[in-house]
């Protein structure tokens, strides 16, 4: 009886300790969610076809949920000004969206440390590059 006491105690303490072991799922190696790279100032160099070429810096700052960033000064639309972007993986999505009276919407994605766009504003559509 006494051995099966000692059993026992033994099990339950080990059972305790293992609910312990953090099993979320989360790899602890990954830094933070997709949009951790976007976020930061940005120096975007926006072409309309048959334009010359506008410079303008765009800040990005997480929002809200994991897949959501403010951007601020985005079509260089005034540093109060914000659209937001959706963030899969390396994948923005720029939903259609009205800021100061300008119908904004497009897509882009990142890569090698720059944010490549295509969007439409107002009808207009534009391509831009960003880095750092």
């Amino acid at each position: 009886m006494k051995k099966f006491k000692s059993l026992f105690v033994v099990l339950a303490l080990i059972s305790f300790l293992a609910s312990c072991v953090d099993d979320d799922g989360a790899d602890p190696n990954v830094p933070g969610s997709d949009r951790d790279k976007f976020v930061g100032s940005w120096l975007c160099k926006e072409t309309v076809a048959g334009s010359t070429p506008n410079t303008f810096t765009i800040t990005i700052q997480k929002f809200g949920d994991d897949d959501t960033l403010r951007v601020y000064n985005f079509n260089n639309l005034g540093a109060q000004e914000y659209v937001v972007w959706l963030v899969a993986g390396n994948s923005v999505t720029i939903p259609a969206q009205t800021i100061t009276q300008i119908d904004i919407g497009g897509s882009g994605f990142y890569s090698n440390d720059k944010i490549n766009l295509n969007y439409s504003s107002d009808g207009e559509q534009i391509t831009a590059v960003c880095s750092q």
